[in-house]
Order: C-alpha cells, then structure tokens, then sequence
C-alpha cells in the first residue's frame, strides 16, 4: 500500500511517499505564499520520478501549521500524532519523543503501545526552536546549515543568557559588536538552545530511552550537548529527522 503524507510547517514543507511502511520518496521545500498550488505540482512530480500513479495512492494525509492548505489531502491529522506515530514506529524502543521544530518544541510520553500518553509544547514561545537559531545564527552572519561546521571552530563558548528571541539577539548582535569571534558565538547558541530544549524535556518521562526528530536535529552540536543534559538513552530517528511528522501522516494515510 502507497501512502502520501505532507507536513506543511513554518519554515519547510515535506512531502514524503511511503510504500508497506518503507520510505520511497521524498520532497523538502521552503513554505511561502504559494505553497497551496505548489503543493500538488511537487506531489505530481514525486510520484512521476517513483513511476507511481495518483491512483495508487490509498491516501494523503496533511499534517503540520498549513495542513488545511493542502486541497488534495483526503483528511487532516495534528503534528504530534504524525511524528509521535513515526516515532513509536520505527524507534520501538522509544518511551518519549523530542520534537524541535520551525516554531516550537513539543515533548512527548509515549505508553507501552505506542500511544501518546502525555505532551508538552511551547507552541507561545519559539525559544530554541528552528526559527530561533534562524534569526540568531544571521545576526552572527552565519548560514544554519553552516552551524556545525562554525561551532566546531570555536576556541570558548559565549554564554547567551536571554532565552527570549528579542533579548537573545540583542545579546547576540553585543557579542559581535564587542568583536566576539562568530565560531564562539555560535557554539554558544547551540548550548543555548540545548538548555531550552533540555529544561522542557527533563519535566515529563525522565530516565529513559527516546528519540527526537524536527528540523533542528539535523545539527549535530545541538543533539549533542543536548543528549548530555538530558540523559537517559538517545536513539536517532532512522531517516531525515526533518521528514518525521510527515512520515507519520504517510502512515496515518495507510492506516
């Protein structure tokens, strides 16, 4: 059975074909003002390049902030069901899930089968978030897909004290001022958003083995201080943790 799921999230949309549960394809765009027709272009051309027709798709499920922009979805479900979903799935052993997102950090206790049995989302404040490291890491002149490579330059680590985004780039945009050299500044945002995400995930299901997905584990510094404050037993996500919440819907679309 073929399965079609699109996570339309703040800063990125996913598009992700399952096929018997097994990743085949997959699409990762930047959302804007159009990404409603751009949608069902990028599906079209995905399942071209698959050699699979739109009939044999069983199902489209949307997912994520946008999902009713998504006109060719046969239903709806939310972003902690699809990733919680994925998550049980393909990291079995999983008891929680850590979710970083574009806009927020969504902790999750999964039970013995699976199930969401608890959550936690700072849905107000994007603190620690993608868009957090976004606007900071730009303010140090800084691309986020070069953090890794920058941090790992850095000689100290600037501490960033502020976790609100207004303060903490005020903070930031001092350091560079005062001539900081960008490498520390940006070690110091790492271990920033790691004592955000860090001090929500310590609150519910302690001590135990989880996973975490969202775009912002693709950051190798970050998963690292982070898996150090946390504890427990940390197990990646076997694909993209990017592609997480859409592979869930994929699946809530086979279901």
């Amino acid at each position: 059975m073929i399965g079609v799921g699109v996570d339309v999230g703040s800063l990125l949309t996913k598009v992700v074909v399952l096929k018997d549960d097994e990743l085949v394809g997959h699409d990762v765009f930047e959302t804007t003002g159009w990404i409603s027709t751009e949608i069902d272009k990028k599906l079209t051309r995905l399942l071209d390049s698959l050699s699979i027709c739109r009939s044999e798709v069983c199902g489209i499920v949307a997912t994520g902030s946008g999902a009713e922009l998504v006109k060719c979805a046969d239903a709806q479900d939310d972003d902690v069901s699809s990733f919680a979903a994925a998550a049980a799935y393909f990291v079995q052993e999983s008891q929680k899930v850590i979710d970083i997102g574009g806009q927020s950090i969504t902790t999750v206790v999964l039970d013995e089968d699976g199930a969401v049995a608890n959550f936690m989302k700072n849905d107000k404040c994007a603190s620690g978030s993608g868009r957090f490291l976004e606007v900071m890491s730009a303010a140090v002149g800084v691309k986020v897909q070069e953090i890794d490579a920058v941090s790992l330059k850095a000689t100290r680590v600037v501490p960033i004290s502020n976790q609100c985004g207004v303060f903490a780039e005020s903070e930031v945009i001092t350091h560079v001022n005062s001539g900081e050299k960008p490498e520390n500044i940006v070690a110091g945002l790492c271990e920033a958003v790691a004592n955000i995400v860090a001090a929500q995930a310590r609150k519910i299901g302690r001590d135990c083995t989880y996973t975490m997905t969202g775009g912002v584990v693709r950051l190798n510094r970050v998963v690292e201080r982070l898996t150090t404050k946390i504890g427990g037993n940390y197990v990646p996500f076997p694909y993209d943790p990017v592609l997480a919440t859409a592979i869930g819907a994929a699946m809530l679309a086979i279901d």
